[in-house]
């Protein structure tokens, strides 16, 4: 960060009082500019066994297999951003209330928080070719192309959402990865067997 937002002064790193760590401070205004992680979400559509997977349009890792997801708006809640990413991505509408958290991630190197959610669909609904996502496609987990995965450090988490949706027991997975790898924990949920499935 160079300028301040507010007044367009130079901004210099600074201690602030009652503060743990050196802020961006405006040298004009004295604004001081927080700078906090971005918010990602991500949507696990499933039926039955299988999970929905787009093939990405854009950089970076274009090409590659993904789940839907992206940047949350301001005026958004975690699961209408998800929803919203859905609906963009793919032309499937999944109402906010129907996304279930499923993951809660810090990229602590990256600095950046990721929210994935998964909704449980009857059927495969019809889904749109869009400049982010160009193609889409339904797999299990032994068909899935694992080595084309857009971004491998999720492929432990993918398996235990399989694994999950075969046994019908579902739980929360929390941790972080940062430049050294990454740590998760398990926490079920009590008696976490309805999967909210609809029609569509």
């Amino acid at each position: 960060m160079n300028f301040c937002s507010d007044c367009g002064s130079k901004v210099s790193l600074q201690a602030v009082a009652g503060d743990n760590r050196q802020r961006f401070v405006c040298d004009g205004c004295g604004m001081t500019h927080y700078q906090n992680p971005n918010v990602l979400v991500a949507t696990y559509v499933c039926v039955g066994e299988s999970m929905l997977w787009i093939k990405r349009g854009t950089a970076p890792a274009a090409g590659k297999w993904a789940i839907p997801g992206g940047y949350m708006e301001n005026d958004e809640t975690p699961e209408s951003g998800a929803s919203r990413e859905l609906l963009e991505e793919t032309g499937i509408d999944v109402p906010a209330h129907e996304m279930l958290l499923v993951s809660v991630s810090s990229i602590l190197h990256m600095a950046q928080t990721h929210l994935v959610f998964r909704c449980h669909l009857e059927h495969r609904p019809d889904t749109v070719q869009t400049e982010e996502a160009v193609e889409c496609a339904w797999f299990e987990e032994h068909d899935l192309p694992w080595e084309e995965l857009a971004f491998a450090s999720i492929e432990p988490h993918v398996r235990q959402v399989y694994q999950w949706l075969r046994k019908g027991n579902y739980g929360i997975r929390v941790g972080f990865i940062d430049e050294n790898g990454s740590q998760y924990r398990n926490f079920p949920l009590a008696g976490a067997t309805s999967t909210g499935q609809r029609n569509v």
